[in-house]
């Protein structure tokens, strides 16, 4: 009898294509599928999804058993940048005292339509007079309620209470404190008005993919990517939106990072409109903070950088020079390329110019035939001139079709087919290099390797690197990366909160909270860890928890000899492991540093977890090894009488950060509480604060 396959589904919905994965436990391929994205059937996007699916099914082995289905999305993205937003009310909720304060840092931001009202929260009549301030919005057009509450993130009772409220008759409400758990309430507001502008189209979205999943795969689990490359349900999703934009291009970030085992390094993807570049430190995506329709948000996601050139962009000339490479792609003007044409097709084809849009010189280029079929010249068709998109790319380019187009082009310019492709290539890698410098310099990168992913990867990759004067790759399936990433992504979820002091009962508190909702979204409470971090300058407490889909854990997991290779790269050839858990291990290293004429000797430290992803990972650190009784008297002993510098301890089952803690008797007594169970503990003290 034949073992099934479990199997995952990963469907990326990108602006042109939606393209769908299925991934065995050994990450090997076993289905692929690319139909065209339907923005305009009756269902939009979704139908794209369940064609996708229908056509990986349609080609898997008999014995696979689907376990997960992941799909990213630009619906967010795409809804707020077309301006397919709802009607939104506020409602700003306080004290009655302190509604004056309370209403400028509850106002709408500019860039969305919609009502505010204000109940304050000591009055007898809370219910009445919120159900009273729905009615007047239902009169005045309101489709979503964004509800904040002053001091909410200590007590969100009576934001809580207006949002049952307004559910229960039948109301898309976002909360404030739900997507912050800063201080700051016009901060919170804001990110609760656009998440609330946004949900009647998500829910409907929403709607229509889970009708299509699970009547093709009923109780098989849906997940949606989100902005910051995790994963959460599709309730998670109906309910915060806003968390998946950017969610393709971080999809295709946590593909590159479970196909090449990215350490550092700058990935960018192009595709046929636009490229998306964004960075990854010690195993991890880069990630900011927010800003949507000009509106500041507590919301963090993957730092993308795009620009607007890609595989299918135009080309724009004036006189003898080429002006631009994009904005305006093929896809958008509804041109095939030329390189994809039969040379039959274009026999007798001439050069013409399109109009460029109002405020820009010069025009667009493209190749009409007698019949009057035209063809868009793109920098695809200038790699495919040259020779640089290999024979194993899924497109089947024409290379006489495409050396025609360069051909004719070069006539435009003075110049042969070989310089013409050149130029093309160039002048789109000119809108890339300064995104990835930039994004090198700000995160420290320089010199770092480029990965290059998406259809168009091999064709502007090598161009972008030479000019930066770095290592590129292609990373192995490059043009259905991100549907990869979200077929392995894992659970990821982050929290925040305003602290002004240190409380490690908080700090414990955020810790739970985080990581119950990891397990609450579908992780495997096994893979579950909570990394807590301090930032004193803004008093800001942050929780991270990470976990994965059992399936995922399995396919994640290196061996032994991995992991060392893993920590070799990151702290050189001298590198020993020291201690072991059961889902992470310290790895130390002995450096001798020149620092002008003297030198000095650092021991630099990684703890990677079972896929190899460091944790945390220090430049120098004393480790100390030991029973908890032991480890503990040598920590007293070798802390000074000022601020304690950063600790983290490691048990066999755990990795605990103690980095927001800087008061040595808070410290002591924590690592104290937390280890008094164990046998054995690491514990490391970063020597540089």
């Amino acid at each position: 009898m034949t073992e099934p396959v479990l199997t995952r589904i990963g469907i990326d919905v990108g602006g042109t294509f939606t393209k769908g994965v299925a991934v065995a436990p050994s990450g090997e391929l076993l289905a692929v599928a690319h139909v065209p994205t339907t923005h305009t059937a009756e269902r939009g996007v979704a139908e794209g999804v369940l064609q996708a699916l229908e056509a990986v099914l349609g080609a898997l082995p008999p014995h696979a058993t689907v376990t997960l289905v992941a799909h990213s999305t630009t619906q967010a993205t795409n809804a707020l940048l077309e301006g397919d937003v709802a009607r939104v009310g506020v409602l700003a909720l306080a004290e009655a005292r302190d509604e004056r304060r309370v209403r400028p840092l509850t106002r709408l931001p500019a860039a969305l339509p919609g009502e505010w009202a204000f109940v304050a929260t000591d009055a007898p009549d809370f219910d009445a007079r919120v159900l009273a301030a729905l009615e007047v919005f239902t009169q005045r057009g309101v489709q979503a309620l964004a509800v904040s509450q002053a001091f909410g993130v200590d007590d969100p009772t009576f934001e809580r209470q207006a949002a049952r409220l307004a559910r229960s008759r039948g109301w898309p409400v976002s909360q404030g404190s739900d997507l912050s758990g800063a201080y700051g309430l016009e901060l919170r507001t804001l990110s609760a008005a656009v998440n609330a502008s946004i949900l009647p189209t998500m829910l409907r979205t929403a709607a229509h993919v889970r009708e299509a999943v699970s009547a093709r795969l009923p109780g098989v689990p849906l997940l949606i990517i989100r902005g910051d490359g995790g994963a959460a349900s599709l309730k998670a999703f109906e309910e915060m939106p806003l968390h998946t934009v950017v969610s393709g291009p971080a999809a295709s970030l946590s593909g590159a990072l479970v196909t090449r085992g990215i350490m550092d390094g700058v990935f960018f993807e192009v595709g046929g409109t636009s490229t998306n570049v964004g960075a990854i430190r010690d195993g991890q995506p880069v990630l900011k903070y927010m800003t949507v329709l000009d509106v500041p948000t507590g919301l963090r996601a993957a730092d993308i950088r795009i620009a607007g050139v890609a595989g299918g962009s135009l080309v724009r000339v004036q006189g003898r020079r080429i002006q631009e490479v994009g904005p305006r792609s093929a896809h958008i003007a509804g041109l095939p390329y030329a390189s994809f044409a039969p040379p039959g097709q274009l026999h007798g084809a001439r050069l013409i110019e399109l109009p460029a849009p109002a405020g820009q010189s010069g025009a667009y280029i493209a190749l009409q035939t007698p019949d009057g079929a035209r063809y868009a010249v793109t920098p695809t068709c200038a790699a495919g001139a040259l020779g640089a998109v290999q024979a194993d790319d899924r497109a089947q380019l024409q290379p006489d079709s495409a050396r025609l187009a360069m051909r004719l082009l070069g006539e435009r310019l003075g110049a042969d087919a070989d310089r013409a492709a050149q130029a093309v290539l160039e002048a789109s890698a000119e809108k890339i290099v300064p995104l990835v410098a930039d994004l090198m310099r700000d995160q420290q990168l320089r010199g770092a390797p480029l990965y290059g992913g998406g259809g168009a990867a091999r064709v502007l990759g090598p161009v972008v690197a030479r000019r930066l004067g770095v290592p590129f790759h292609v990373l192995e399936h490059a043009d259905i990366i991100s549907s990869i990433g979200a077929a392995r992504a894992v659970i990821r979820v982050e929290r925040e909160r305003t602290v002004t002091r240190q409380d490690p009962t908080i700090a414990d508190l955020l810790e739970r909270e985080v990581g119950d909702e990891a397990v609450r979204l579908g992780a495997d409470p096994a893979t579950v860890r909570v990394d807590l971090s301090f930032d004193a300058e803004v008093g800001r407490l942050r929780a991270v928890a990470v976990g994965a889909h059992p399936l995922s854990a399995q396919t994640r997991t290196l061996a032994e000899d991995e992991l060392h290779q893993q920590a070799r790269a990151l702290l050189g050839d001298a590198t020993r492991r020291v201690f072991q858990g059961g889902r992470h291990s310290l790895y130390t290293a002995q450096l001798q540093v020149r620092h002008f004429l003297r030198r000095t000797v650092q021991h630099p430290a990684v703890v990677l977890d079972a896929r190899g992803v460091p944790l945390l990972r220090l430049h120098s650190a004393r480790v100390l090894l030991g029973s908890p009784q032991a480890v503990l008297e040598q920590l007293e002993a070798a802390l000074g009488p000022g601020p304690a510098p950063h600790v983290a301890a490691l048990t066999p089952s755990r990795l605990r950060d103690y980095a927001h803690l800087h008061d040595r008797r808070v410290l002591l007594e924590t690592l104290r509480e937390n280890v008094r169970l164990e046998r054995e503990i690491a514990v490391l003290i970063d020597q540089e604060t």
